[in-house]
């Protein structure tokens, strides 16, 4: 039997980052469990292997709290670390932690959701300086560094895509530390994926996450506005202000939709032909993972396509800055619904590969064969 205790330094509700935590730590398996130690955590998730270290009475002004939420989880997730064979630590855990776990002799796992953030840094950097912006992604040198202490002490580190392991390869961690893995979808948030449409004349082509520099959106835009494909783009998620100002014109299209928030995301999913997710920096997009559930062909980058997407088979993986090849893979994928039938096919038929059941139980496999057990 290995006990393995977690760390997530944030509210767990069960939406962006706390869902890929939350799928991923669940274990309870006759061989293999886990304890996990977050602030707090929605009255649905709690149960015996979750801890909330946020006293009750404090609960209702949690988004007051501060710097104490994740400081108080942190004491109680060092209180007794000794018991357990190994610790599981998520990114914003303060590096005092860290170098705490270690000096206790403990295994240590780290998961790392984006690429390096050096590599992260240099692309960003990059991408603004493109548009003649000044960077807005808020990474700084104090925050690489403490990355690369992270990474010298940690003993595995999960790395859930190609791009993410090739970036941290880059940057000197050792190939033996990288533990290649992916992230997932899950059915029961998805629990009537519809047959497909009709196909039509037209073609719904779909974006969804943060609209922004970072998910590659301006070069999507860019790319639909040189296609002259005749159908319509749609824009699902949050705009950054970069974004907006930088391709108001293409934005202003009556082919173009925005919708900034839906709670029908199925629905969005369900009335689409064509994924595009030109992301120039990315780990697993869990956006990439429930589209190809839904059997969408997918049109992305290495970075967009996470560890699921399989370029030739279920879509077009293709350099985001190659603003040709991206404009004939909308019109290739536009202009046969047959090509799009079967790419769809075939997502449909790897994104079962990838439910969160399957990839939490890899995961599980990694870490007993890392711990030797």
């Amino acid at each position: 039997m290995l006990n393995i205790s977690s760390l997530f330094t944030f509210y767990c509700g069960g939406q962006g980052i706390s869902h890929t935590f939350l799928s991923l730590c669940q274990w309870d398996y006759p061989d293999f469990k886990t304890r996990m130690v977050v602030p707090s955590c929605a009255p649905s998730y709690r149960g015996y292997n979750m801890v909330e270290s946020v006293p009750p009475y404090f609960r209702r002004v949690y988004y007051r709290l501060g710097n104490f939420a994740q400081s108080s989880a942190e004491k109680r997730f060092l209180r007794d670390i000794n018991d357990f064979d190994a610790v599981y630590l998520w990114p914003r855990t303060s590096i005092e932690t860290v170098r705490k776990v270690k000096q206790q002799g403990q295994t240590l796992f780290f998961e790392r959701i984006n690429c390096s953030t050096k590599k992260a840094k240099y692309i960003l950097d990059d991408a603004y300086g493109r548009l003649g912006i000044a960077p807005q992604h808020g990474i700084t040198d104090a925050m690489i560094q403490q990355e690369d202490e992270e990474m010298s002490l940690a003993d595995f580190i999960f790395s859930p895509s190609p791009e993410v392991k090739k970036s941290f390869l880059e940057i000197g961690v050792p190939e033996y530390k990288l533990m290649s893995s992916s992230y997932g979808w899950c059915p029961k948030r998805f629990p009537n994926i519809s047959p497909k449409k009709q196909p039509s004349d037209t073609v719904t082509a779909l974006f969804v996450g943060t609209i922004c520099v970072r998910k590659g959106a301006h070069l999507l835009l860019q790319a639909w506005e040189k296609a002259g494909i005749k159908g319509r783009l749609v824009l699902c998620g949050e705009m950054e202000p970069a974004i907006a100002e930088s391709c108001s014109d293409i934005l202003g299209r009556s082919d173009v939709i925005h919708i900034d928030y839906t709670l029908n995301i199925a629905g969005v999913y369900g009335e689409a032909d064509i994924f595009a997710f030109p992301s120039l920096e990315d780990g697993g997009p869990m956006v990439t993972y429930e589209a190809m559930a839904y059997g969408l062909p997918v049109l992305t980058s290495p970075m967009g396509a996470g560890a699921i997407a399989r370029d030739g088979k279920d879509g077009i993986v293709i350099d985001p800055y190659d603003c040709e090849a991206f404009v004939e893979g909308l019109r290739k994928l536009a202009l046969s619904p047959e090509l799009r039938a079967q790419m769809g096919y075939n997502a449909r038929q790897q994104a079962e590969e990838f439910t969160w059941e399957k990839v939490a139980r890899r995961r599980k496999d990694l870490m007993q064969e890392k711990l030797k057990v």
